[in-house]
Protein backbone atom coordinates (compact mmCIF):
# COMPACT_ATOMS: atom_id res chain seq x y z
CA UNK A 1 0.00 0.00 0.00
CA UNK A 2 2.25 2.59 1.13
CA UNK A 3 5.20 1.17 -0.48
CA UNK A 4 3.86 1.42 -3.90
CA UNK A 5 2.88 5.27 -3.29
CA UNK A 6 6.45 5.91 -1.82
CA UNK A 7 8.24 3.72 -4.77
CA UNK A 8 6.72 5.97 -7.29
CA UNK A 9 7.60 9.40 -5.07
CA UNK A 10 11.11 7.95 -5.07
CA UNK A 11 11.56 7.25 -8.43
CA UNK A 12 10.13 10.60 -9.49
CA UNK A 13 12.60 12.39 -6.66
CA UNK A 14 16.08 10.32 -7.37
CA UNK A 15 15.23 8.66 -11.06
CA UNK A 16 19.29 8.88 -11.70
CA UNK A 17 20.57 8.91 -8.19
CA UNK A 18 22.65 6.65 -7.03
CA UNK A 19 21.37 7.75 -3.09
CA UNK A 20 18.11 7.76 -4.60
CA UNK A 21 18.20 3.79 -5.84
CA UNK A 22 19.81 2.87 -2.31
CA UNK A 23 17.16 4.60 -0.42
CA UNK A 24 14.54 2.46 -2.39
CA UNK A 25 15.95 -0.85 -1.67
CA UNK A 26 16.33 -0.19 1.88
CA UNK A 27 12.97 0.65 2.38
CA UNK A 28 11.69 -1.89 0.51
CA UNK A 29 13.74 -4.43 2.39
CA UNK A 30 12.83 -2.95 5.49
CA UNK A 31 8.93 -3.49 4.54
CA UNK A 32 10.15 -6.94 4.29
CA UNK A 33 11.58 -7.52 7.08
CA UNK A 34 9.17 -5.65 9.16
CA UNK A 35 6.15 -4.97 7.03
CA UNK A 36 4.49 -1.96 8.34
CA UNK A 37 7.18 -0.02 8.24
CA UNK A 38 6.55 2.27 5.98
CA UNK A 39 3.37 3.78 7.54
CA UNK A 40 4.98 4.02 10.81
CA UNK A 41 8.30 6.09 9.47
CA UNK A 42 5.98 8.13 7.34
CA UNK A 43 3.61 8.33 10.19
CA UNK A 44 6.53 9.46 12.33
CA UNK A 45 8.27 12.06 9.44
CA UNK A 46 4.74 13.64 9.39
CA UNK A 47 3.09 13.53 12.42
CA UNK A 48 -0.19 14.84 11.28
CA UNK A 49 -3.66 13.52 12.82
CA UNK A 50 -4.73 12.57 9.59
CA UNK A 51 -1.82 11.00 8.18
CA UNK A 52 -3.95 7.05 9.19
CA UNK A 53 -6.60 8.20 7.17
CA UNK A 54 -4.45 9.53 4.29
CA UNK A 55 -2.57 5.71 4.12
CA UNK A 56 -6.19 4.00 4.85
CA UNK A 57 -7.40 6.18 1.62
CA UNK A 58 -4.25 4.66 -0.82
CA UNK A 59 -4.69 1.09 0.80
CA UNK A 60 -5.78 0.07 -2.48
CA UNK A 61 -3.33 0.93 -4.27
CA UNK A 62 -2.13 -1.93 -6.13
CA UNK A 63 1.58 -3.33 -5.66
CA UNK A 64 3.64 -5.71 -7.65
CA UNK A 65 5.46 -7.38 -3.94
CA UNK A 66 1.42 -8.50 -3.27
CA UNK A 67 -0.13 -9.70 -6.15
CA UNK A 68 0.78 -13.23 -7.12
CA UNK A 69 1.96 -13.96 -11.35
CA UNK A 70 0.95 -17.40 -12.01
CA UNK A 71 -1.90 -17.27 -13.63
CA UNK A 72 -3.68 -19.88 -13.09
CA UNK A 73 -7.81 -19.70 -11.73
CA UNK A 74 -7.19 -19.96 -8.03
CA UNK A 75 -4.58 -17.21 -7.63
CA UNK A 76 -6.29 -15.15 -10.05
CA UNK A 77 -9.30 -15.45 -7.05
CA UNK A 78 -6.78 -14.67 -4.78
CA UNK A 79 -5.21 -11.78 -6.10
CA UNK A 80 -9.25 -10.43 -6.58
CA UNK A 81 -10.34 -11.18 -3.37
CA UNK A 82 -7.39 -9.52 -1.83
CA UNK A 83 -7.62 -6.55 -3.73
CA UNK A 84 -11.44 -6.44 -3.28
CA UNK A 85 -11.01 -6.30 0.67
CA UNK A 86 -8.64 -3.55 0.40
CA UNK A 87 -10.75 -1.66 -1.61
CA UNK A 88 -13.38 -1.90 0.82
CA UNK A 89 -11.51 -0.95 3.66
CA UNK A 90 -9.68 1.73 2.10
CA UNK A 91 -13.40 3.34 1.39
CA UNK A 92 -14.16 3.65 5.14
CA UNK A 93 -13.02 7.24 5.62
CA UNK A 94 -15.56 7.80 2.71
CA UNK A 95 -18.33 5.50 4.59
CA UNK A 96 -18.00 6.15 7.67
CA UNK A 97 -19.79 9.15 7.90
CA UNK A 98 -23.59 7.59 6.74
CA UNK A 99 -24.11 5.03 9.61
CA UNK A 100 -26.66 2.83 7.68
CA UNK A 101 -23.88 2.80 4.44
CA UNK A 102 -21.12 2.37 6.97
CA UNK A 103 -23.31 -0.85 8.58
CA UNK A 104 -23.16 -2.70 4.81
CA UNK A 105 -19.56 -2.08 4.07
CA UNK A 106 -19.01 -3.47 7.58
CA UNK A 107 -21.22 -6.48 6.52
CA UNK A 108 -19.14 -6.67 2.90
CA UNK A 109 -16.24 -6.62 4.64
CA UNK A 110 -16.52 -9.30 6.59
CA UNK A 111 -17.87 -11.48 3.80
CA UNK A 112 -14.58 -10.33 1.70
CA UNK A 113 -12.06 -11.67 5.17
CA UNK A 114 -14.22 -14.91 4.67
CA UNK A 115 -13.94 -15.46 1.16
CA UNK A 116 -9.88 -14.23 1.26
CA UNK A 117 -9.74 -16.63 4.03
CA UNK A 118 -11.51 -19.77 1.94
CA UNK A 119 -9.21 -19.05 -0.80
CA UNK A 120 -5.93 -19.43 1.31
CA UNK A 121 -7.38 -22.42 2.53
CA UNK A 122 -7.98 -23.67 -1.07
CA UNK A 123 -4.90 -22.66 -2.04
CA UNK A 124 -3.22 -24.72 0.74
CA UNK A 125 -5.20 -27.77 0.74
CA UNK A 126 -4.73 -27.94 -3.11
CA UNK A 127 -1.20 -27.86 -3.10
CA UNK A 128 -0.40 -30.02 0.22
CA UNK A 129 1.96 -32.12 -2.28
CA UNK A 130 4.09 -28.93 -2.68
CA UNK A 131 7.41 -29.13 -1.48
CA UNK A 132 7.51 -25.03 -1.16
CA UNK A 133 4.32 -25.46 1.07
CA UNK A 134 5.29 -28.28 3.03
CA UNK A 135 8.48 -26.72 3.53
CA UNK A 136 6.86 -23.04 4.35
CA UNK A 137 3.90 -24.55 6.51
CA UNK A 138 5.42 -22.94 9.70
CA UNK A 139 5.58 -19.59 8.11
CA UNK A 140 1.75 -20.25 5.91
CA UNK A 141 0.74 -21.09 9.47
CA UNK A 142 1.79 -17.76 11.27
CA UNK A 143 0.82 -15.59 8.73
CA UNK A 144 -2.71 -17.23 8.26
CA UNK A 145 -3.50 -16.84 12.11
CA UNK A 146 -1.64 -13.14 12.18
CA UNK A 147 -4.61 -12.16 9.92
CA UNK A 148 -7.58 -14.06 11.59
CA UNK A 149 -6.10 -12.01 14.35
CA UNK A 150 -5.95 -8.77 13.20
CA UNK A 151 -9.34 -9.16 11.99
CA UNK A 152 -10.77 -9.52 15.03
CA UNK A 153 -9.25 -6.32 16.00
CA UNK A 154 -10.70 -4.73 13.35
CA UNK A 155 -13.81 -5.99 14.47
CA UNK A 156 -12.81 -5.03 18.18
CA UNK A 157 -12.04 -1.68 16.94
CA UNK A 158 -15.63 -1.09 15.37
CA UNK A 159 -17.28 -2.02 18.40
CA UNK A 160 -15.43 0.77 20.34
CA UNK A 161 -16.22 3.04 17.44
CA UNK A 162 -19.97 2.64 17.97
CA UNK A 163 -19.30 3.25 22.00
CA UNK A 164 -17.49 6.44 21.40
CA UNK A 165 -17.84 7.51 18.14
CA UNK A 166 -13.80 7.88 17.77
CA UNK A 167 -12.92 6.98 13.65
CA UNK A 168 -9.18 6.87 14.10
CA UNK A 169 -9.04 3.71 16.15
CA UNK A 170 -10.75 1.96 12.93
CA UNK A 171 -8.59 4.08 10.29
CA UNK A 172 -5.56 2.66 12.43
CA UNK A 173 -6.93 -1.06 12.67
CA UNK A 174 -8.00 -0.94 8.78
CA UNK A 175 -4.56 -0.21 8.04
CA UNK A 176 -3.16 -2.81 9.76
CA UNK A 177 -5.39 -5.32 8.57
CA UNK A 178 -4.78 -4.05 4.56
CA UNK A 179 -0.91 -4.43 5.89
CA UNK A 180 -1.56 -8.23 6.82
CA UNK A 181 -3.70 -8.92 3.70
CA UNK A 182 -0.12 -7.36 2.23
CA UNK A 183 2.01 -10.25 4.35
CA UNK A 184 -0.60 -13.09 4.03
CA UNK A 185 -0.06 -12.26 -0.24
CA UNK A 186 3.79 -11.83 -0.30
CA UNK A 187 3.74 -15.25 1.80
CA UNK A 188 1.55 -17.15 -0.47
CA UNK A 189 3.55 -15.10 -3.66
CA UNK A 190 7.33 -16.57 -2.25
CA UNK A 191 5.65 -19.71 -1.48
CA UNK A 192 4.50 -20.48 -4.94
CA UNK A 193 7.61 -18.84 -6.46
CA UNK A 194 9.76 -21.13 -4.56
CA UNK A 195 7.72 -24.37 -5.75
Amino acid sequence: MVLSVLKKLFIRIFAFSDQGKSLREAFVFAEKQNPGFIHDFVAGVIQNDDMTEILLRLGSNECSEYIINQNTELNVQLNKKAQQLRILLSNIPDQIVDKSVFLQTIKDIAQSIKELLNCVNKFYQSNTNNPSVIQNKRLFDHHKKSFVRCSKAFSDSLRTFFKNNNNSIVFLSANKLITQTNVLMRTIKIIIEKG
